[in-house]
């Protein structure tokens, strides 16, 4: 069984999130000393690290920021469960795998976890593009050519977006809905932010521009 490390001093609220996740046949452990999140999940090879996350508080980023010292070889998801007044800001700067806002609905989190979580990677059948261009869903990572592309998660689902639905345009509309957390606000501007930034690390693996810009419609990639 997968076991999933869950950040939190609220002794309650990890015994009910704990009790729906062992129900859904995941292990978890609490750590109530936010230090210990990052060893402890590398010593007890740990799939993901969920955070229950306070506002003002600095744990998620400290968290975040320990991951990315172990480089991008790390296959340690982290997960923020963002409680209400927590600023979205933080929350984006931490580069989270994935974050839901709290209240939420528990088959969310189970939805997320059981399409991410005990899939070996080279298992996955990908999706391919151009020929040297490969999506790999269950890695969550983008190799041109065998070599890796440096993605946000943002960016990461807004590829996925496209490459699902190559060919045709999607709004920004429609890629807030996919990309970002639930009930978060974004403006369409922040879609354009992020699609500049893929379409700018793309360019540099491919050596070509493969995002179409659809004046005041969206945007699409196209198979070539």
């Amino acid at each position: 069984m997968s076991e999933l490390l869950i950040v939190s001093q609220d002794a309650d609220y990890y015994l009910m999130l704990s009790h729906i996740l062992e129900e859904a046949g995941y292990t978890t452990v609490l750590i109530d000393v936010p230090s210990e999140a990052v060893p402890a999940a590398v010593e007890r090879d740990a799939a993901a690290i969920i955070v229950d996350c306070q506002p003002g508080s600095q744990i998620l980023a400290d968290i975040a920021s320990a991951l990315k010292q172990r480089g991008p070889a790390s296959e340690i998801l982290l997960i923020a469960l963002v409680a209400e007044k927590t600023a979205y800001l933080d929350i984006l700067k931490a580069n989270v795998d994935e974050s839901f806002t709290r209240p939420m609905r528990p088959q969310r989190l189970l939805s997320y976890l059981n399409s991410v979580i005990g899939v070996s990677p080279d298992k996955m059948p990908g999706r391919l593009m151009f020929d040297d261009m490969r999506l790999d869903a269950g890695g969550r990572r983008v190799l041109v050519r065998g070599e890796p592309v440096n993605l946000s998660p943002i960016e990461f689902r807004l590829l996925s977006a496209l490459m699902d639905n190559a060919g045709r345009v999607l709004s920004r509309a429609e890629l807030i809905s996919i990309a970002w957390p639930q009930k978060a606000f974004v403006e369409p501007r922040t879609v354009d932010v992020h699609i500049g930034r893929l379409r700018r690390a793309l360019k540099r693996a491919l050596g070509r521009d493969v995002i179409r810009t659809v004046p005041k419609a969206g945007y699409a990639i196209d198979i070539a």
